[in-house]
């Protein structure tokens, strides 16, 4: 081996050795810790509620709260207690909507508004406040079970309920009027039954009239001195005095 290739030799392999080191060196060092950063708001999230705030602040969104609570304050259905509930639920479930959902509450509430103000629903609610005013506090506690929340109903459902409301009212006018004409019946009965008594009166007094002005009177011609059961020939009592002393005879006959 000459001379130049003994020392390309040792060069390559001093450069392998300090490559090595190297290595070595850098796998000993501690690796550096980092801190994790603090996810902040997604874009689209801050997007979101500056859109769901610019919903709630317009003019659309005031007006349906606005008519949503009066209707509350003047329907029938519901007492205070369950009023203050729904609002209370109400604001629970738009506070966890997206801008979206907020959107779909609003269409929705416009439309079940356009419902309410239906002459068949304006109807029904004065049927119902009606209906409710005669019961007592137990059947109307009964009767408000089974009514469903109007807020969290859709439109389609509201007009379903409207429905069954008015095939209810139908149903009891129906009733009503099956009772009235049961109690005119007997109203006419009562009143043909005073009529017949009446004239059998006036007949009775006119019969009495022609036999000496007297009322009439079933015994008028048992008088005159004549014995019980005149009509009844053969019939009698005879008081006989014989050697044992008196004694009373009968004969039955016909009787």
């Amino acid at each position: 081996m000459t001379a130049l290739a003994t020392n390309r030799l040792m060069l390559i392999v001093a450069v392998v050795l300090m490559t090595c080191h190297a290595h070595a060196a850098v796998a000993e060092e501690p690796a550096v810790a980092q801190t994790p950063e603090t996810p902040g708001p997604k874009a689209s999230d801050e997007s979101d509620l500056a859109r769901k705030a610019e919903i709630m602040n317009s003019a659309r969104w005031r007006r349906a709260i606005f008519e949503l609570g009066e209707w509350l304050s003047n329907q029938p259905l519901y007492p205070a207690k369950q009023v203050a509930r729904i609002k209370s639920d109400f604001n629970g479930r738009v506070a966890k909507m997206s801008s979206y959902e907020v959107e779909y509450l609003l269409d929705d509430l416009d439309a079940k508004f356009k419902v309410l103000d239906t002459p068949e629903a304006q109807e029904a609610r004065a049927w119902v406040g009606q209906y409710m005013s005669v019961m007592s506090d137990r059947k109307r506690e009964e009767l408000l079970k089974d009514v469903p929340n109007v807020v969290t109903m859709s439109a389609g459902q509201l007009s379903q309920e409207l429905e069954k409301i008015e095939q209810k009212r139908a149903q009891l006018q129906q009733q009503h009027a099956a009772f009235d004409q049961s109690r005119g019946q007997l109203v006419d009965q009562a009143q043909l039954s005073r009529q017949q008594t009446a004239q059998a009166a006036a007949m009775g007094r006119n019969q009495g009239s022609g036999g000496g002005g007297g009322a009439y009177s079933p015994y008028g011609n048992q008088g005159g001195g004549k014995p019980p059961f005149a009509d009844s020939h053969g019939s009698g009592m005879t008081l006989t005095s014989g050697p044992f002393g008196a004694y009373v005879s009968m004969s039955l006959g016909n009787f």
